[in-house]
């Protein structure tokens, strides 16, 4: 093998020189500098990502348990719409009822005050009768049934508290 000698420079032939030597040590020195920090920038920059990429992949979990969520609270609201259209339809089906009942308690009262009425009617006419009867001397008039064997007073006394809403 054939040995090199260090002081000659293999590629020009020529001795090194000192000064040539110190100043390309220097910048190899300052590239390897640069290059040192650029690996200290890079690695922080790589740490960086690495971070960003896990909260990106906690950022995907958390969108994966909202829409987990939303999903049962979709399925939830659409129960509930359910449940209150149900809730709706029975409110007016009872409204309809109470309708109903507010016509017949309408009607009940205009018969109710159309009985008062003819009761009125027929107590006027009778106390009439018995007035009549009374200046004629004879006997008033009887009513049916319930007063049959009672005295005159005690029959015509019964018969205006029947007509008056009383019960004897």
């Amino acid at each position: 093998m054939v040995e090199t000698n260090p002081t000659i420079n293999p590629v020009t032939g020529r001795q090194w020189d000192l000064n040539s030597l110190i100043e390309k040590l220097l910048e190899l020195q300052d590239a390897l500098l640069q290059a040192q920090e650029r690996n200290l920038m890079l690695t922080a920059q790589a740490r960086e990502l690495e971070r960003i990429a896990r909260d990106a992949e906690d950022i995907k979990a958390e969108l994966a348990n909202q829409g987990q969520l939303l999903t049962d609270k979709s399925r939830e609201n659409k129960h509930l719409h359910q449940e209150l259209s149900r809730m709706a339809g029975n409110l007016e089906a009872k409204v309809q009822e109470l309708d109903d009942l507010k016509s017949v308690i309408g009607d009940l009262q205009h018969q109710l005050k159309n009985c008062q009425q003819e009761r009125d009617r027929l107590a006027v006419m009778l106390t009439e009768a018995e007035n009549a009867a009374r200046q004629q001397g004879r006997r008033p008039v009887e009513p049916p049934s319930e007063t049959y064997g009672k005295s005159t007073q005690e029959q015509s006394a019964g018969w205006l508290k029947i007509l008056k809403g009383k019960q004897p």
